[in-house]
């Protein structure tokens, strides 16, 4: 079985090197020592392919990570690759989540790199196990279909060649080629959610659900036939940037919020709209010829028995996605500062659950139809009427911003201008802080 994986694995590297780059292509390869990484800088080796070896020593484990770089180093010199090691200072991770400060620091230095070396893209080892964790962190955040895609082998920046094949396949190629590699044992702890997934979770559904992996490793499939699904039908009802208002009324009611969520990514507002928002667009049909509807910068308007859709080039529209990873090192944005910590904040202007929250979050403009639920309340209340009720000026209503998962829940309403209490904004019941929070993101002004 070793050595039949391990034609499979170089066949399939083989395979995709050259379906996707030039022959003479020049990458950047992150190893961090472990058997993955390890087999895969063997298979470059193997075929000869050129590439930049990246190892980041994080000096977590004392000895143990300088154990990790030398022999990264030592088999990069045997194999003939360059490499180039990074040491960081585990201190600057301080009240943050160790691992995303990790992985923001290892692909500014990957990103970097490639730039400068002007390879063709970043290798790296992810593989299927990888994937199926991957998938599993967006059903439990609530993503629809479309994010279930997961990882791609290629996406234009990260090339992942390992992820057809599981961590078995991997150890076994390891020990058929006699490939050497360092075991992590920081990777055992499960304080942290991928870990939990892999040491935990994955474990009793092994005993409980045996085949489940494959199960999940299907959804991607079922995400592209939800996408393709969708993108045929909304070729049915639209016509260049038009939909027809007839063909459209003939769809069931469960599949328009579907249609215009699809038209609405397809003009590049992807993320930068709520539920509310998209719910209230759904009444588009019922426009009266002349009248019109806004999303951000696309306006719907109703020319007889047609929604002819327009990019308002006036309107002076803002949205800035926030990654998890931006928030942990602290987030400036025109005065206003977002930061992620663990530590409960004892000043803040606002302060959220950060583990309520469906990252990565987008700030952006209040459009018509954005609804908050209000501390306290059980139903929603729209952003107009809130900004009235807190005697914001009408001049400045139409500067105040919201918070927005990726979900496009609202979060949080951020004034332009000192509210009468003094408030400078107002945070959803669905993100307050409660005396068990343990994870936390502060919003101040300056």
């Amino acid at each position: 079985m070793a050595k039949s994986i391990s034609k499979k694995i170089q066949k399939h590297l083989s395979k995709g090197l050259t379906d996707h780059f030039e022959p003479d292509a020049f990458f950047v390869l992150g190893v961090s020592g472990g058997p993955d990484s390890m087999a895969l800088l063997y298979l470059f080796h193997l075929l000869k392919q050129e590439a930049l070896v990246v190892h980041v020593n994080y000096g977590k484990r004392s000895k143990q990570s300088d154990k990790d770089q030398e022999l990264v180093e030592q088999m990069a010199f045997q194999w003939d690759f360059e490499c180039c090691s990074i040491r960081l200072n585990p201190k600057e991770a301080e009240g943050e989540n160790f691992q995303n400060w990790a992985r923001k620091q290892r692909y500014q230095f990957f990103r970097d790199l490639k730039r400068y070396s002007g390879a063709e893209a970043i290798v790296t080892a992810h593989h299927q196990d990888d994937q199926v964790e991957t998938i599993l962190q967006k059903l439990f955040r609530g993503s629809g279909p479309s994010a279930w895609q997961g990882m791609k082998e290629w996406d234009g920046e990260l090339f992942r060649p390992l992820l057809s094949f599981n961590k078995e396949d991997i150890l076994a190629f390891c020990e058929s080629k006699a490939v050497p590699y360092r075991t992590d044992e920081s990777n055992k702890n499960s304080d942290f959610a991928r870990n939990f997934i892999r040491n935990e979770f994955a474990r009793n559904m092994d005993d409980l659900l045996p085949g489940w992996k494959k199960n999940i490793l299907n959804l991607p499939e079922q995400g592209k036939l939800f996408e393709a699904s969708i993108s045929k039908i909304t070729d049915q009802v639209t016509k260049k940037n038009s939909i027809n208002l007839k063909k459209y009324a003939q769809l069931p009611e469960i599949l328009k919020p579907a249609v215009l969520k699809y038209l609405l990514d397809q003009f590049g507002l992807e993320g930068s709209y709520s539920k509310g928002q998209l719910e209230e667009l759904t009444e588009l049909e019922f426009l009266q010829p002349g009248k019109s509807m806004e999303v951000g910068t696309l306006v719907f308007t109703r020319e007889r028995d047609e929604i002819h859709l327009q990019k308002n080039k006036i309107a002076e529209h803002f949205s800035q996605r926030i990654s998890e990873e931006h928030a942990q090192g602290g987030y400036n944005l025109n005065g206003i500062t977002l930061k992620k910590t663990n530590k409960r904040p004892e000043k803040a202007a606002l302060r959220l659950d950060a583990s309520k929250l469906s990252w990565p979050l987008t700030i952006r403009n209040w459009s018509t139809g954005d609804a908050l639920q209000p501390l306290g309340m059980d139903g929603h209340q729209k952003i107009s009427d809130h900004l009235t009720n807190r005697k914001i000026p009408s001049h400045f209503k139409e500067k105040a911003l919201v918070l927005c998962g990726s979900d496009g829940t609202i979060y949080a309403i951020l004034y332009p201008v000192p509210a009468t209490n003094r408030e400078r904004g107002a945070i959803s019941e669905l993100a307050k802080c409660e005396s068990t929070s343990t994870s936390f993101l502060t919003i101040n002004f300056s």
